[in-house]
């Protein structure tokens, strides 16, 4: 990332030298979608304050390179963003290529993180989000994440609210990294999924949501992706700082819409309003007799759609009470869930 075309020169050639490629890009707004993906980072000293401004989430091997001696604001812009090392040319090319040479070598996967957002206030969201984990490939280790602090609790949902396990509130000070395994065990588990819920709460009186610290929300996204090859973010419509750290953390965003008007009109203005907030979003159309084919929707919104839902009134009635909305392989809806794994074009497991 780097406006300067000497220093993008030198990038390259040194790339080249290491049998690799390069992705040059001069704007630090429009690099969400490929900051968590590219196996490596590196960050021109020309813009590395831009980019720690940018509230791009934490992550490994990023590094500050430079054709000159940094400056304090560069300094810090380089410690806010977690750099691993600034790399000065032409004296650390060395270094630089071989950290461009360990790109290819494998290492330790991280798990794919798919968020749900309803186009509109009662989309079906929720229901659709916990159903999509339920039915993940049996293959997958499975987290299912509440990020909607105002959505009364996944584990409610789920019936699961009186399940041991941690919850947000557990987390909210945390500032440290969590060890991947003991997070992974020492959550709730229902059906064979792991579930992160806001609570603890209960039907009679759930309760607040707790105010979370910026780096408990990064250690716990970084854990889970550690820990378990899919997550699924049952995302809020409200991006605060929290919400919107979560969705920076996404590889895949699937916009739920109810298949009539208003809804439509008000996921155009979520659009307008978080759309570039939102990693590779896919629509999938809910049928509520609304009068509007998915296609109507799709065209609407610009947005190729990956899948239908059904009404389903089984479905809503168990998350009434508290019951699984679904079970793998069991009813229309579930099938439904199933066929949007299939079609969802989720990028391979980064590294």
């Amino acid at each position: 990332m780097t406006a300067e075309p000497g220093l993008a020169g030198q990038v390259r050639r040194l790339c080249a030298l290491a049998g690799g490629g390069c992705d040059i890009e001069r704007d630090s707004g429009v690099v969400r979608a490929a900051w968590r993906q590219a196996p490596v980072v590196l960050v021109g000293a020309d813009l590395v304050v831009a980019v720690a401004a940018a509230g791009l989430p934490r992550r490994e091997r990023v590094f500050v390179v430079s054709d000159g001696a940094l400056d304090a604001s560069c300094w810090n812009a380089a410690l806010s963003l977690g750099a691993r090392r600034v790399l000065t040319l032409p004296a650390d090319q060395s270094a630089l290529v071989e950290e461009a040479r360990a790109a290819d070598r494998p290492s330790n996967s991280r798990g794919r993180l798919v968020g749900v957002i309803g186009g509109c206030g009662g989309a079906g969201a929720s229901t659709f989000a916990a159903s999509l984990a339920l039915s993940a490939p049996e293959s997958d280790s499975t987290l299912l994440l509440d990020g909607d602090p105002l959505g009364g609790g996944l584990d409610l949902l789920l019936g699961a609210e009186g399940v041991p396990g941690l919850r947000w509130r557990d987390l909210a000070s945390t500032s440290g990294a969590l060890d991947p395994c003991a997070f992974a065990g020492a959550l709730s588990h229902v059906a064979g999924i792991a579930v992160l819920a806001w609570g603890p709460g209960s039907r009679a009186a759930p309760t607040p949501a707790p105010a979370l610290r910026a780096e408990a929300v990064d250690a716990v996204v970084d854990a889970a992706s550690r820990a378990f090859s899919t997550i699924v973010v049952d995302l809020g419509r409200r991006l605060d700082a929290y919400v919107g750290q979560l969705a920076d953390a996404l590889d895949v965003t699937i916009l739920v819409v109810p298949a009539e008007v208003r809804a439509v009109a008000a996921a155009a203005c979520l659009l307008d309003a978080i759309g570039a907030r939102l990693a590779t979003p896919h629509l999938v159309v809910r049928e509520c007799g609304g009068g509007l084919s998915a296609r109507d929707v799709a065209a609407s919104l610009g947005l190729e759609p990956i899948g239908q839902l059904r009404e389903d009134g089984a479905v809503k009635a168990a998350g009434q009470r508290g019951e699984l909305p679904v079970r793998r392989g069991r009813g229309a809806y579930a099938q439904a869930c199933e066929s949007i794994w299939a079609n969802l074009p989720v990028p391979a497991m980064s590294q």
